[in-house]
């Protein structure tokens, strides 16, 4: 997209951004991002530009996740490109899309965007959406089509999102119980690893979210007292959406919308 924005591309007759999970590296990450950029083009018969919000503008940090419900950089960056795309290609279809605080930032994107864009807005994609768990939720623009995708695995569900399964679920209510909660279960993320780029970066996540947990622990603890600790509890279960055939599913249905 930044390609076309720049007048060294083409237009494409759809347009795609997404927003990676915290800590995820690069522009698209390497647990979802990767998936469904390669699904779009095949959904889309390779008429579609896909494109993350960069690194430099979404540092994809746990502290803007916490303090903002999910990093405000973010959603100004993506409203940014979207609107600068739709200048070039006032004709394309646009799609909004995010993982994660990810998709915290699609859901600010898609109320961000000005009025040109907006009317070019097809679709918002989400994967293990937490909006409905942050103190001021977004809201979804009446009229815009909308897929939350959420493992509702009954075994091992995806606790930022499921609606279905959390009886029996014991939230931590101490630092000491988050670190044997999240951090501990964490060491298991490499079993839902599928390449070599997600199997580096579970090595590295469980260090970064207890590095960046222990900056931020106060508002942990607010969480505790306000009973909203459910937003903090990140497990392996919330990683599996590029491998479990959900961006696949989102894809298909974002190019049935056209």
């Amino acid at each position: 997209m930044d390609a076309v924005i720049a007048g060294s591309a083409t237009c494409a007759s759809n347009a795609v951004v997404f927003g990676r999970g915290t800590f995820d590296s690069g522009n698209m990450g390497v647990w979802v991002g990767p998936f469904l950029k390669d699904s779009l083009l095949s959904a889309f018969n390779g008429d579609v530009h896909v494109q993350g919000v960069n690194a430099e503008d979404y540092p994809a940090n746990l502290e803007d996740y916490v303090k903002e419900g999910g990093s405000e950089s973010c959603g100004d960056a993506c409203a940014r490109t979207v609107d600068a795309y739709v200048e070039k290609c006032p004709e394309a279809n646009i799609f909004l899309s995010g993982w994660s605080q990810g998709a915290l930032c699609a859901h600010k994107c898609v109320n961000r965007v000005n009025d040109a864009a907006r009317k070019q807005l097809k679709g918002l994609a989400t994967f293990g959406d937490e909006n409905a768990l942050m103190d001021e939720p977004s809201t979804v623009p009446a009229g815009l089509s909308f897929k939350s995708y959420c493992n509702e695995d009954n075994a091992s569900p995806d606790l930022l999102c499921t609606e279905s399964a959390l009886s029996g679920i014991d939230l931590p209510d101490s630092i000491s119980e988050w670190k044997a909660t999240v951090y501990d279960n964490l060491s298991l993320l490499k079993d839902v690893a599928t390449n070599s780029a997600q199997l580096k970066a579970a090595a590295s996540v469980p260090v970064s979210i207890l590095s960046g947990f222990f900056g931020v622990s106060k508002y942990f603890l607010l969480d505790v007292a306000k009973g909203n600790v459910r937003r903090w509890l990140v497990l392996p279960p919330h990683f599996v959406y590029g491998n479990n055939g959900m961006a696949g599913q989102a894809a298909s249905w974002m190019a049935s919308l056209v």
